[in-house]
C-alpha cells in the first residue's frame, strides 16, 4: 500500500509539471519565435531505467507581415545565432532585430547577433545617402551593392537537447550544433515567425491535467485511509 501511495504521488508530481508546461505555453501565445514545451512524458533509456524527459516542439509557428526590413524569419531547419555581453552562444528563431548605437544588429534583448564573419556591425555602411537594407533567402545582408556579411544560421541534430534560456532563446550543450545548409532554411525579411502554441489545444491538455491531477488526489486519499485504517485495526 505505501508503494501504491508513492507510484500516486509520482504522478501526482508529473501532473504538476505538466500543468506548469502547459501554463507557460499560455502564457507565451503571443512571444515571437517561441516554441510550446509538450508536457512531461516518461520512458525507458537504453539500461532499462525509467526517466521523465520534457521537449521544447520544433514545429514551425506561422508567419506575419510587418514590413520592418531587420525582422526576419526562418523557414525550415535552423536558428539565429547570438550572443550576450559574457559571450554565451543562444540560438533563436525571434528575428526581431535593430542596430544598437554604434552599428551593431542586435536582437530584441540586445544581444548581437552572428554572421558568418562574427558581429554583424553597419555604421559606417548605413551613412550612405539612401542606404537601404536587403536580406535575401539565404540571410546575405545587403546595403545597396555592398555585402556585409551573411547570417549564421545553425542547426541542431538533436533537438531534444536543447535548454530553454529565456523565452524564446535556447543553450545547447557541448556545442552540438552546426551550420546549416543553404537547402535546409530561407530567410524572409519583414515577416515575424509567430508562438507555435495553439491555445485551443493547450487548453484541452490543461482540462485533461487537471482531472487526472484530481484522480491522483483521490487515489491518494482512499489509500491513506485504508492504511489508517489498517493500522487502527492493527491496534486492536
Amino acid at each position: 500500500m505505501i508503494k501504491g501511495i508513492y507510484t500516486v504521488a509520482r504522478s501526482l508530481d508529473q501532473h504538476t509539471k505538466n500543468i506548469d508546461a502547459i501554463a507557460n505555453n499560455l502564457a507565451n501565445i503571443n512571444t515571437t519565435g517561441y516554441k510550446r514545451e509538450v508536457p512531461f512524458s516518461e520512458y525507458i533509456d537504453e539500461f532499462g531505467n525509467s526517466q521523465i524527459r520534457k521537449i521544447t516542439s520544433q514545429i514551425q509557428g506561422e508567419t506575419v507581415l510587418t514590413s520592418n526590413p531587420l525582422d526576419l524569419a526562418i523557414y525550415g531547419n535552423g536558428f539565429f545565432a547570438v550572443k550576450d555581453e559574457n559571450g554565451n552562444l543562444e540560438l533563436t528563431r525571434d528575428g526581431r532585430f535593430k542596430l544598437s548605437t554604434d552599428g551593431f544588429l542586435i536582437d530584441a534583448n540586445g544581444k548581437k547577433v552572428l554572421g558568418k564573419n562574427g558581429f554583424i556591425n553597419m555604421d559606417e555602411t548605413m551613412l550612405k545617402k539612401d542606404a537601404s537594407i536587403e536580406i535575401n533567402n539565404l540571410g546575405e545582408i545587403k546595403i545597396g551593392n555592398e555585402l556585409i556579411d551573411t547570417l549564421l544560421i545553425l542547426k541542431v541534430d538533436s533537438p531534444e537537447d536543447l535548454k530553454r534560456s529565456s523565452g524564446s532563446s535556447f543553450i545547447i550543450p557541448d556545442d552540438n550544433y552546426n551550420q546549416a545548409n543553404e537547402n535546409d532554411y530561407k530567410i524572409s525579411q519583414g515577416y515575424l515567425e509567430q508562438s507555435n502554441t495553439n491555445p485551443i489545444l493547450e487548453m484541452e491538455s490543461m482540462i485533461q491535467m487537471n482531472k487526472g491531477y484530481e484522480t491522483s488526489q483521490k487515489i491518494i486519499a482512499a489509500l491513506d485511509q485504508s492504511l489508517d485504517m489498517a493500522n487502527q485495526i492493527g491496534k486492536i
